[in-house]
């Protein structure tokens, strides 16, 4: 009888430490404050590119801008793909968007793991540099880089209407 005991206690035990989080592999926000970068300046030959995939429904969608304004935007779930070029207006508001935007790397494992959200691979390749991060609905508002992927999401849907 105290075996069935000994047995049961130790299997709960072990079920509730399968359930306990690790912050092991985290950086601890009480000691550690996020980061911020400058985004790539986008000057000379620039080029940036957006994944937008996940969700429920399992989107698959990116959209790729240069330098001159052209872009492509492709939907890998319905096998459609737009080319387009970028009005003298709506490039320097992409190049303001992005000059007046720096990105917040998270301090923690808040956000990092997200079910069911939609996830944002993004890519700038500016004249000095390039930047490659990869967002999701829980870190995006507190990234820096709202407006960014805001701004690519909507040349995204304008493009697939």
């Amino acid at each position: 009888m105290l075996r069935k005991y000994f047995i049961g206690s130790l299997f709960i035990v072990l079920l509730l430490m399968g359930c306990a989080q690790s912050t092991a592999a985290y950086p601890n926000p009480e000691t550690e404050t996020p980061t911020s970068t400058s985004l790539p300046i986008l000057s000379g030959d620039w080029k940036i590119k957006m994944t937008h995939s996940g969700g429920i429904m399992g989107l698959l969608r990116s959209v790729e801008v240069s330098a001159d304004g052209k872009y492509t935007v492709t939907d890998e779930r319905a096998s459609q793909t737009f080319s387009g070029e970028l009005g003298a207006n709506e490039l320097a508001k992409l190049v303001e968007v992005i000059s007046t935007s720096e990105y917040i790397s998270p301090s923690g494992p808040e956000g990092m793991v997200c079910a069911d959200c939609f996830v944002y691979d993004l890519e700038i390749q500016g004249s000095d540099s390039t930047l490659t991060i990869q967002l999701n609905d829980i870190n995006l508002p507190d990234s820096g880089m709202a407006h960014v992927v805001g701004y690519l999401r909507g040349l995204i849907d304008k493009a697939l209407k």
